[in-house]
């Protein structure tokens, strides 16, 4: 019976982890451009845990083709309101931005830059750019 409980304590506390990892503000969304291959996204709060983990449970935006624009829930990002977006694309390349700002309303593209280069161009909800990041791309 001692075992079941502390079983069932170690669930609910790692749920509350991951729960509070990916919170989501209410109504609050931005929309994806997925300009380089098919690939799963996760846009998630730029937190000292989520950047020294390669686990992002489920992916914000699963399977977005090339091409694609789907609308992704934007979570709240706590204290210093930016954001971190990691993609695996089908050839198992692994895309990685920081310190990224973004607010309800706008959109992301990721999209190749010339060779060997992907950049994320952050638009705001009139289409005027906010920025552009580099996205770091590496095989897995």
């Amino acid at each position: 019976m001692k075992k079941a409980v502390i079983f069932l304590i170690i669930i609910l506390l790692l749920c509350g982890c991951k729960a509070s990892r990916t919170k989501t503000a209410s109504n609050k969304t931005v929309t994806i451009t997925n300009g380089v291959k098919d690939a799963d996204i996760w846009i998630l709060p730029e937190t000292e845990e989520n950047l020294k983990t390669t686990l992002w449970g489920t992916a914000t935006l699963p399977e977005v083709k090339t091409n694609e624009s789907r609308k992704a829930p934007l979570c709240d990002a706590g204290e210093n309101g930016l954001y971190i977006i990691r993609m695996i694309d089908t050839d198992n390349i692994f895309y990685s931005a920081d310190g990224i700002v973004l607010k309800s309303g706008w959109t992301v593209r990721i999209a190749e830059n010339g060779l060997h280069s992907v950049i994320a161009e952050v638009t705001d909800e009139n289409g005027v750019l906010e920025n552009t990041y580099k996205v770091y791309a590496a095989s897995l």
